[in-house]
């Protein structure tokens, strides 16, 4: 098993870096930016093997987390499974429009479930890639709500480090949620706001009340970056259904059935 993990450098540096994120994560990060970097494992390969790990992980287990992602919005998902399954054509005395609405909140309902199972599937397939892509967006909370004394740049390496270890956050309430409670599962967001707290509550020494405040400041942040990727996607997803639309009319009928 040692040879193995040599074969993937992970025999010292991995392990070692991994450790030291668990017990005392501030000092890895403080040690890193301050030069001593021989000790562990670069943090854009430490985040790698996490993700690759969770990869593993999520793809083993895939039914499983398709079947807790619905759970998490059950009674939402229950209606629109209801209404997207519901025989029309046993419909009688109803008008042309009532007939027609029916339709349109029918076909919305299967669009709906269709882009949702498609949409975990693409995270699960694309775990990897969609981790390196946030990264800087995690790098840009986090450096607006510290600032100094570190850089941008800084902030990423930091995050590379902190979101690499979260990954075996997700992945042990995964395997909870899976054997033990299902519900488990949706505790992991709050397991990365609580280790991203501790980690630069310790790093930047603030006091309770100042970690409370940069808490409120982050969410704030954090609040405004969904609302503005909310605005956009909404934005792509109304301009790619047009074109759609006007362009393959068939692929959007595939799309709701």
């Amino acid at each position: 098993m040692g040879e193995l993990f040599a074969v993937f450098g992970l025999d010292n540096a991995y392990f070692t870096t991994l450790k030291k994120m668990i017990v005392a994560p501030h000092e890895v990060l403080y040690e890193y930016l301050h030069g001593v970097r021989k000790r562990y494992m670069a943090p854009l390969t430490f985040l790698a093997v996490g993700a690759a790990i969770s990869l593993l992980v999520f793809n083993l287990f895939f039914e499983q987390y398709l079947e807790l992602q619905d759970s998490l919005y059950a009674e939402q998902n229950a209606a629109l499974r209801e209404t997207a399954s519901r025989d029309l054509s046993k419909l009688k005395n109803i008008s042309a429009t009532e007939l027609a609405s029916l339709q349109k909140a029918q076909q919305s309902a299967k669009l709906t479930l269709n882009i949702q199972r498609k949409t975990n599937i693409f995270f699960v397939k694309y775990l990897n890639i969609t981790t390196f892509l946030l990264l800087p967006f995690y790098a840009l909370i986090s450096f607006w709500t510290y600032r100094k004394p570190y850089n941008f740049g800084e902030h990423i390496i930091m995050n590379a480090y902190i979101l690499g270890t979260t990954m075996y956050i997700s992945i042990f309430l995964f395997l909870v949620a899976i054997y033990i409670y299902p519900k488990m599962f949706m505790f992991s967001i709050f397991g990365m706001i609580l280790y991203y707290t501790y980690v630069f509550r310790k790093l930047y020494g603030d006091s309770v009340a100042k970690t409370f405040t940069k808490i409120l400041r982050f969410l704030v942040v954090l609040s405004i970056i969904l609302i503005l990727t909310g605005i956009v996607t909404a934005i792509i997803g109304i301009v790619a259904g047009i074109i759609v639309y006007f362009t393959n009319p068939e692929l959007l009928k595939s799309m709701v059935q």
